[in-house]
């Protein structure tokens, strides 16, 4: 794996951070309700995007992602969009995160019109008492409608997110939720573990996270059964057909520059990371009067870029460049773990097994040193 930047940053995340209600495990930055604020923060987006202008290069990915999007409405989705078509490559990703019980056939044809590519729905699962834990409103019916009105108004690409690890999950479970993603048949899964993070209504409740060994176990049955199904295990979490893997996240896993632009979000450009600050009144107010938004910025040095290129390139399927990665901090560890099976080496590349694909948090620790 070997990547360049070009003369202009190819990659935009714009958050939209309105939802109808907080899930128990969201840590993120979002607005509950907030409907009367909508106008003025698409405003407020609109401006700083015009601010970042000059550092946009045609852009080959766009992702909208939240919060939950799709609660922006059509019209404001179609004045984003518009804005943003003039900067677009040919054949550019354009990306719409949903909730499944927010699309329609209405506003399916409406994302279309827009210029969306490409739908990832948050279904999460198919099992109504894992949804009841997670505090999801939707329901596995409305993820089914949601993808068959998405498919008639010709949205290109599908995805669809899981979480396993829920607490209460068995595998009987999983296999439940296997049998209903792959009857979907979305054109790309993400299958994320839950995390307990501070902050989260789960982190502070009654319940606990599975033990260790029934979580790794819920993994591995995930990979076999998409695996089984044709899916691509792409990356840790992330699986597709062939050819629709999520190029925005692919950026993302080849330390790609990218520009975030919205409340809370984050950038990578060069050797400089910012952070936009949480805080919609303070985004907008900023934004309204001409300045560019609260936020943090911290510089990115080559030791710290080199052991991210490790960590997020052992995440694919496919041999990572040490020349381009740079050099491991415990070479020797290459030899170790390439005894017992974790990785191999080939030509100047790294690339771990399928064992080690399965520990590679644990593979990766032993490679590089991080703070």
């Amino acid at each position: 794996m070997t990547r360049g930047d070009p003369a202009g940053v190819a990659h935009l995340y714009v958050h939209l951070p309105f939802c109808a209600s907080r899930c128990g495990y969201c840590a993120f930055v979002v607005e509950v309700g907030r409907e009367e604020s909508r106008d003025a923060y698409l405003g407020a987006v609109l401006a700083e995007l015009a601010r970042e202008r000059a550092v946009l290069g045609p852009l080959e990915t766009v992702y909208l992602g939240g919060g939950t999007p799709t609660l922006m409405g059509a019209d404001r989705l179609a004045a984003l969009l518009g804005a943003i078509r003039p900067m677009l490559a040919p054949g550019a990703e354009v990306t719409v995160e949903a909730n499944p019980e927010t699309i329609d056939d209405a506003l399916a044809h409406a994302l279309v019109q827009a210029g969306a590519t490409r739908v990832s729905l948050g279904a999460q699962s198919s099992r109504p008492h894992l949804l009841e834990v997670l505090d999801r409103r939707a329901r596995p019916g409305d993820a089914e409608r949601a993808v068959r009105a998405l498919r008639h108004a010709g949205i290109g690409e599908i995805s669809m997110d899981l979480m396993l690890a829920v607490p209460g999950q068995t595998t009987a479970d999983l296999a439940d939720d296997l049998a209903w993603v792959v009857a979907q048949d979305p054109d790309h899964v993400s299958w994320y573990e839950l995390e307990f993070k501070e902050g989260s209504a789960i982190a502070r409740g009654p319940h606990a996270p599975p033990d260790d060994d029934l979580a790794a176990d819920l993994y591995e049955q995930a990979v076999q059964g998409l695996e089984a199904a044709g899916y691509r295990w792409y990356e840790l979490a992330n699986f597709a057909r062939p050819g629709r893997e999520c190029r925005h996240s692919l950026a993302y896993w080849h330390a790609r520059d990218y520009l975030g632009i919205g409340v809370g979000a984050v950038s990578t450009l060069g050797g400089e990371r910012r952070r936009n600050a949480p805080g919609l009144d303070r985004y907008m107010a900023a934004l309204a009067a001409g300045d560019e938004p609260p936020r943090t910025r911290e510089a990115v040095d080559a030791d710290t870029r080199r052991r991210e290129r490790w960590m997020l390139g052992t995440r694919l399927d496919e041999p990572l460049d040490i020349a381009w990665a740079g050099a491991p901090d415990h070479p020797d560890a290459l030899d170790a773990l390439e005894a017992r099976g974790l990785l191999e080496r080939r030509h100047g590349t790294v690339i771990l097994t399928r064992r080690g694909r399965l520990l590679q948090n644990a593979v990766v620790q032993q490679i590089m040193d991080f703070a």
